[in-house]
């Protein structure tokens, strides 16, 4: 799924209801996160929901082009899972640079998220996105 995908879908949806439906339909597409990556290395600061995400330079899916970011995450809960998983839609699979280039507030206006949120979800949210980057800033200087 890409962000494209994601705000036609949002389009579609007319409720704030059905969308959260959709997004916790979209927490099956997290990359799984190993057992061992749970840990406080990896555990996002700031969450009140215990999240961790980590991220890996892969060459994957296309397999021949520049390297790209797999982020693997996952929430104590649902509804944070689905969250986390909706963040990551246009991170997933794009360089470094890609990564650092996103804006993640343009996206998250467009879907009206942080107006249907708490406002403890919304500095988790704020302090997920920072970690997005931070690996992407790390990654991009190895």
């Amino acid at each position: 799924m890409n962000t494209q995908d994601v705000l036609d879908a949002f389009e579609l949806l007319d409720t704030w209801e059905a969308r959260y439906e959709f997004i916790g339909d979209l927490s099956r597409q997290l990359l799984p996160l190993a057992d061992e990556a749970r840990h406080d290395g990896t555990l996002v600061k700031g969450c009140n929901t215990r999240t961790w995400l980590t991220g890996e330079l892969t060459r994957e899916p296309a397999g021949d082009q520049s390297p790209v970011i797999a982020y693997r995450a996952d929430a104590e809960t649902p509804l944070v899972r689905g969250l986390v998983a909706l963040l990551l839609v246009p991170f997933q699979h794009q360089t470094p640079e890609a990564v650092l280039e996103t804006d993640a507030a343009d996206y998250i206006g467009k879907i009206g998220l942080a107006e249907h949120l708490s406002p403890n979800r919304r500095a988790g949210m704020e302090h997920f996105i920072e970690r997005v980057y931070q690996i992407a800033r790390e990654l991009r200087a190895a």
